[in-house]
């Protein structure tokens, strides 16, 4: 190897040490975890190993349902949530969760008080999803200053609506402004909403 060669493996190295693997990177690099900090919400990306006491961990990929229902967020979402919350304050936003995770009987409740205010399941089914279609009796929705917060609140959301890819987290419904799940891994470009639940 000549001197040269090894001046630019060495650069290359101290870059790399320096730089952790973005985002765009992770797919091509094997990225097995996002860490974000919890002091300023900054996004990294590792190969291999644990975040950091002082980061949360975002997981790897989007976030499915479980095996079996939990009680509370599961703790990949909750990390986002937190991680998303920060960045937003720092920018003069607040986000406070106004629903996240629900019961099955508290989703099945809610179901049936929309058929009856909509006239229909089919028509309920648009803004409150039965309790096998949800996705908050698995701990993997969140509404987010809904009913709280008036024009502040929205704008909060709207700001989570576009910064949100950053954590994993999106808007899924055109319909439904304060709804997010956890539908990309973090740094990824959500996906089309969809116009309502069905």
């Amino acid at each position: 190897m000549s001197a040269k060669q090894i001046v630019l493996s060495l650069a290359a190295a101290f870059l790399a040490l320096s730089f952790p693997v973005s985002p765009a990177q992770a797919a091509d690099t094997g990225v097995i975890n996002y860490c974000a900090s919890k002091s300023t919400a900054k996004v990294r990306a590792i190969e291999s190993g644990k975040c950091a006491s002082n980061e949360w961990s975002l997981g790897p990929s989007k976030i499915d349902r479980g095996k079996k229902r939990p009680d509370a967020l599961v703790p990949k979402m909750s990390a986002r949530y937190k991680a998303a919350k920060l960045a937003a304050s720092k920018k003069g936003y607040t986000l406070n969760i106004t629903s996240g995770y629900r019961s099955y009987a508290r989703q099945k409740y809610l179901f049936e008080r929309a058929v009856k205010r909509h006239g229909s399941v089919a028509a309920a089914s648009k803004w409150v999803l039965p309790p096998k279609k949800s996705n908050h009796p698995w701990g993997i929705a969140i509404d987010i200053n809904y009913g709280s917060g008036g024009k502040k609140g929205q704008q909060a959301a709207k700001w989570l609506e576009k910064n949100g890819y950053k954590y994993g987290l999106c808007r899924r419904y055109k319909n439904e402004w304060w709804h997010f799940e956890p539908l990309v891994a973090p740094g990824t470009k959500c996906p089309k909403m969809e116009p309502h639940p069905s």
